[in-house]
């Protein structure tokens, strides 16, 4: 059982607080409230294996075909991604045809996904209240995450996985790109008053983000420069966002200081450290097994 501060809204084992109960959950607690941090308890599931996912950009026959067949076969295994799911870029008919196909092969590879949303993901399909998100619940092994929310998945080598989600990003090349058909204006990581930022709690596993916060690699915009020039606003909203971030990892490093992090975005692999707490960038499709401490 984990006990929240009384500044959470809760559900547990169907009692409804102010949020409203996912009907995909079963036993679990669901948390859901746009004004307050979304706590997810996935208690209803013990998983042998956890796996992180890079970018996937809608390549779901990639995920389906190459990413699953690999993982072992008879085990419960559950995959965070880190944004850049790629959903929101086909009409929404289109867009739950294919997460019906995707949700088809992750049942059969006993296989569980929470995505967090990137940049190229239309914000609303992660948004609690919103029609779009209601709809994707029906999904059995297809979870999508909300904007600063706790999940919590219990696994058999380490009880209870506690991980922070926060998804978003700008996009470099959105000059080039379609309002609300390949890009939203709301795709930048929100900004989060400190009252939300003081609930972030102790005993962070892992944080799961799109992109990085302040002096985490890659630290210079080498690569960017001709869309720096065609875009104006370009660098200082790219600021304004490090800014943001930056202070969502201020308010988890005062409680936390032990985790992993894990994020995505810039299209490469690193992994550096900074005392015990270890920041891991993916690449594109690339999938990775978490090896939690006992």
């Amino acid at each position: 059982m984990f006990g929240f501060p009384n500044n959470y809204c809760y559900i547990y084992a169907g009692r409804l607080g102010e949020a409203k109960e996912s009907s995909y959950l079963g036993a679990s607690i669901r948390i859901k409230n746009n004004n307050k941090m979304n706590v997810i308890i996935e208690n209803d599931k013990v998983f042998d294996y956890l796996f992180i996912v890079g970018d996937t950009h809608g390549n779901n026959k990639q995920l389906a075909s190459h990413l699953l067949p690999n993982l072992p076969q008879e085990s419960k295994k559950a995959i965070l991604h880190v944004g850049d799911f790629g959903i929101g870029f086909s009409s929404h008919l289109g867009e739950l045809d294919t997460m019906e196909h995707l949700n088809r092969r992750l049942k059969k590879q006993n296989v569980w996904l929470y995505a967090i949303r990137g940049n190229h993901d239309n914000p609303y399909y992660f948004e609690t209240g919103n029609l779009k998100h209601e709809e994707m619940e029906s999904f059995s092994n297809i979870m999508l995450i909300p904007d600063h929310s706790m999940l919590h998945l219990q696994t058999i080598d380490n009880n209870n996985v506690s991980i922070y989600c926060l998804g978003g990003a700008v996009s470099v090349d959105r000059v080039n790109r379609t309002p609300s058909k390949s890009y939203w204006w709301n795709e930048m990581v929100p900004d989060l008053p400190q009252q939300e930022l003081d609930k972030i709690p102790k005993g962070i596993d892992i944080v799961l983000t799109h992109t990085r916060p302040q002096g985490i690699f890659p630290i210079d915009k080498n690569g960017i420069e001709h869309w720096l020039l065609r875009d104006m606003g370009l660098d200082y909203d790219l600021g304004v966002e490090l800014g943001r971030i930056t202070k969502v990892f201020d308010a988890i490093n005062k409680k936390n200081t032990c985790y992993t992090h894990y994020y995505g975005h810039f299209h490469m692999s690193n992994v550096e450290h900074f005392g015990d707490i270890k920041h891991q960038l993916l690449n594109i499709d690339e999938l990775i097994e978490v090896r939690l401490k006992q």
